[in-house]
């Protein structure tokens, strides 16, 4: 996968990540990649090759996603970012 034309955006919450993301895209034609957005692609994301990215498709309900540990969260975190 060639990244050269992708922007990632990352930050705390309530930073103004997805604003940004929405107004850039608006602008330059773009592809929005909200919240989830990782549903919108399903057929297109490996596990294998994204497994933090795809991190939420085998959960069975919200308690899986918030009883991780906090060393496991961060784990996602830096994974997802990487991927």
């Amino acid at each position: 996968m060639n990244l050269e034309d992708f922007y990632f955006f990352n930050g705390t919450s309530y930073a103004g990540k997805s604003t940004m993301v929405h107004l850039l895209a608006q602008k330059y034609g773009g592809i929005e990649c909200g919240e989830n957005y990782h549903d919108n692609y399903e057929g297109e994301l490996d596990p294998k090759e994204f497994p933090a990215l795809c991190y939420t498709r085998d959960l069975k309900d919200w308690h899986d996603f918030i009883r991780r540990t906090p060393e496991e969260y961060a784990r996602w975190i830096a994974a997802a970012k990487k991927e």
